[in-house]
């Protein structure tokens, strides 16, 4: 598949089918909006050839977003604050080999594991004492797989309900012979994946208008 950042057109769509967003490309910029129409968000490479575009279309448009995807964070937040943006939102873009993650889950005493397929994206659910207690989407692309929507339904300090999760959705990753995943993940949990065999690539960095801070 090649780099996060050649093959953004390819894996943005992938990212938004798995958070249940509609997805246009316009460049090598990717417009995200809820079904049925919704505050639009442009997410863009930094540095990248429609970003200035995005940014504009943004800084004009209540409500919208501008999300960055980049390994220069210093300079994509000068670029942003230049524009009138003020920042929402950080995650980290990890990548991992489904082959070096854990594929078993280990499920908590009386749950279970469900898989429940959509048309854009498959569910992987735990159920405990009668109901979801932790979830989490993959959706494919060519050549790779993108999680999302991960849901942690009851206080997991130790990780076993994600740890169960992701190894659901590698396996389901390495049946379909995707052999390269991407997911966005909260910064604080950077160290944690790392562990358990993911490599940090870039930063998604989220913007939104100052006049609507």
């Amino acid at each position: 598949m090649g780099t996060w950042k050649s093959n953004f057109t390819q894996w943005a769509p992938v990212w938004a089918a798995v958070r249940g967003l509609e997805s246009t490309l316009n460049g090598d910029a990717v417009l995200m909006a809820p079904a049925g129409g919704g505050a639009p968000q442009y997410v863009v490479t930094w540095p990248g050839r429609n970003t200035p575009g995005a940014a504009a279309e943004v800084s004009a448009t209540p409500g919208a977003r501008l999300t960055l995807v980049t390994d220069d964070t210093d300079t994509a937040r000068e670029f942003a604050a230049g524009q009138g943006l003020a920042s929402l939102s950080s995650l980290a873009l990890m990548s991992a080999d489904p082959a070096d993650l854990p594929q078993v889950p280990q499920l908590p005493e009386d749950a279970d594991l469900t898989l429940t397929e959509s048309r854009d994206y498959s569910v992987d659910e735990i159920n405990a004492f009668g109901e979801p207690v932790a979830r989490g989407r993959i959706a494919g692309g060519e050549g790779f797989a993108v999680f999302g929507g991960m849901d942690i339904r009851r206080p997991d300090p130790d990780h076993t309900m994600e740890t169960a999760v992701l190894a659901a959705l590698a396996e389901e990753a390495a049946a379909r012979d995707l052999p390269l995943i991407l997911m966005p993940a909260l910064p604080k949990s950077g160290f944690w994946y790392a562990r358990q065999g993911w490599t940090a690539e870039a930063e998604v960095l989220t913007f939104m208008r100052t006049l609507d801070a």
